[in-house]
């Protein structure tokens, strides 16, 4: 041994340890690195949990980044574990308020028979109409009955849990879609085909729903030329200030039914040749669903407004009962307005 050198003794324990703390480094790290990974997959989670109630996804807690950073420090990692802990708490709380929707409504009925809420300058009686023939005829060349919905995720009461978008659901089932089915299925029954469009078209984008539902309609004009009448078929909406959802409802036969309103559109803002031709045929159905079920018709709803209906003679809105209903309230009133409807249809 040269003099003044110290000598270093290597141990097996002392291996051992440094082994120990070297892995615990390493498992830290990779552990974080996972937590980093999995803030990604919750926030996805968690929107698409948002998004089928169609809520507005909220801000991210980790935001994206166009290459990952492999400089993250182990401190921040820390605090990303920590905010992926608390997402995952709030999609858990999310998910456990669906058990037990929270409900405030108030029944009215709105009856009286046949009359129009005009929110127009013309002077119109729906009476003056109830001699005249429609201008169209049902046939058996095809379909003559087209449905869509072009706010398609208007929901009922059972979705009143939701954040930022009560009362919308994207599954067709709880929504205004199952509506329209019960009404395809009346309409066939009265041996009158029907085509039920189910596109969605107010989402994504709520604010372009009815240039998208002019598309699909068009579309299916062009398809089947035999379409005679196009119903665009919603719910209402009605919330007081406090948060009181309004159910629009009548007794028929000791069944709780949705009320129904349609809904006219006029050429006060734009072109529309056909919508007094639209009104005769509401004042039509209006008729003869106050003869068949005197309370369930709410006045017709003559609007400034076209909604589509310059596409096509026969084209009208109703409106299904409203945000305070049940689903099931809502399908027995289109069931209802469908037979209706359907004697109209071949009356003429």
């Amino acid at each position: 041994m040269i003099k003044g050198t110290r000598m270093i003794v290597i141990t097996k324990n002392k291996i051992i340890k440094t082994m120990l703390v070297f892995f615990m480094i390493i498992s830290f790290i990779i552990v974080c690195g996972f937590a980093v990974n999995n803030v990604k997959i919750a926030s996805h989670e968690y929107e698409n949990i948002i998004d089928n109630e169609i809520v507005p996804a909220r801000e991210k807690t980790v935001p994206e980044k166009k290459k990952k950073n492999k400089s993250i420090s182990l401190l921040k990692n820390f605090f990303v574990l920590g905010d992926y802990i608390e997402q995952k708490k709030e999609v858990k709380e999310l998910v456990e308020k669906k058990e037990e929707p929270v409900l405030t409504s108030e029944s009215i009925t709105i009856d009286r028979g046949l009359t129009i809420s005009n929110n127009t300058n013309y002077s119109v009686n729906p009476s003056q109409f109830l001699n005249k023939s429609l201008s169209f005829k049902i046939d058996n060349t095809g379909p003559q009955v087209l449905i869509v919905h072009t706010h398609t995720t208007e929901s009922f009461s059972e979705k009143t849990y939701n954040k930022g978008a009560p009362d919308r659901n994207i599954d067709e089932t709880k929504n205004i879609t199952a509506v329209g089915v019960a009404m395809e299925r009346v309409f066939k029954e009265n041996g009158i085909e029907v085509i039920h469009d189910k596109t969605v078209h107010d989402y994504p984008s709520y604010n372009s729903a009815y240039q998208s539902a002019a598309a699909t309609i068009n579309k299916n004009l062009e398809k089947y030329k035999s379409l005679k009448v196009v119903l665009d078929v919603h719910r209402d909406g009605i919330t007081r200030e406090d948060g009181t959802k309004v159910k629009l409802v009548t007794d028929l036969n000791g069944e709780k039914i949705a009320q129904i309103m349609l809904v006219v559109g006029t050429d006060t803002n734009l072109p529309h040749e056909k919508w007094q031709e639209n009104f005769k045929f509401a004042s039509k159905i209006q008729a003869k669903g106050v003869e068949m079920y005197p309370t369930l018709m709410r006045p017709i709803d003559l609007r400034k407004e076209r909604f589509n209906e310059q596409l096509t003679t026969g084209s009208l809105i109703i409106e299904v009962g409203s945000n305070g209903n049940t689903i099931e309230e809502a399908i027995k009133g289109g069931e209802n307005i469908a037979e209706i409807i359907s004697i109209v249809l071949k009356e003429g």
